[in-house]
Order: C-alpha cells, then structure tokens, then sequence
C-alpha cells in the first residue's frame, strides 16, 4: 500500500483503545470503609507551638504546644506524640503524651503505653492497662458539646 495513497478507503485504521482522555480527570475509587473519616496529620518531624483549631479530624504524632480545640472532631495523640496544652474535641484517643485538661463530650481512651497528666471531662472513658494518667475525672453521660445552647445546658445544671 502506498503511504501517500489519500483515497478514500485506503487510509489505515485507528489503533483501538479504551482510553478517554476523560480517564486524567477521573477521581481515584475510594478505597475507605464506610463510616470512616480522613484524617488531618502532623507528623513525627514537626515541633509546633501555637493553638491548633479545626473542623476535621486530627491525628497528632508531633511534639504539639498550645491549645487544640477540635470540638466536633475526634483528636488522636499518637504514640510519639508529646502534647502541652489543652484539648477539647468531641472525642480523643490517647496512646501518647497529653500534659493538660482534657475535654471530649463524646468520649476518651487512653491506650496502653499513652499518659494523661490533668483535669478529664468527659461522657465516656476507657483507660487500657499500662496508661498512666494522674488527675481528676469527671464523667457525665449527659455532656453537651461546647456549641450546645444554654437552654439545653442550663436545665441540666439546675438538677445538680
């Protein structure tokens, strides 16, 4: 066949393929299970002071001073994880250090090998075997996230 033969019906066919050029744009297949969240991270090279805010999970593996306020998110100090300062979140996982209050609404572990040095408030706690943890508990079943109205605090502090 001559390469420079244009007729028509002559031309050679187009190499097959199921490439798009939409497939560039394509989102990759989510690979979570269903219920469960991305994380936000900081990681073990990172020495951080300030106060740490946010509306999304949040997993501390880094040596963190300041406050944390996470209040409708759930906070994971991570084993190598050295944390001072307070921490409010709608539930935390301890399996670091935390040097401070704590409050989570929801509920609190404190996992083998993880320390809590100060004040807890909480609606649920776990503390594994071989946690350490020194300070005061307080657990109320009935806790109210921060952004509660005082409406529904109020009542409750009344029958107290």
């Amino acid at each position: 066949m001559d390469m420079w033969n244009n007729a028509p019906g002559n031309a050679p066919s187009a190499p097959k393929s199921n490439y798009t050029a939409y497939d560039d744009f394509k989102p990759a297949p989510n690979q979570q299970q269903p219920g469960s969240r991305d994380a936000a991270t900081l990681g073990p090279g990172l020495s951080l002071k300030g106060e740490l805010t946010g509306q999304e999970d949040v997993h501390l593996d880094c040596q963190f001073e300041g406050p944390v306020n996470f209040g409708g998110n759930r906070v994971t100090v991570g084993r190598t994880s050295v944390v001072k300062g307070d921490i409010v979140a709608r539930e935390a996982v301890l399996h670091g250090k935390l040097n401070g209050d704590l409050r989570a609404h929801d509920r609190v572990e404190v996992k083998k090998g993880g320390s809590l040095v100060g004040d807890l408030v909480t609606g649920r706690i776990s503390i594994e075997e071989g946690a350490y943890f020194k300070g005061h508990i307080e657990v109320d079943p009935n806790s109210k996230p921060l952004n509660a109205g005082l409406a529904e605090i109020l009542p409750r502090a009344e029958k107290s």
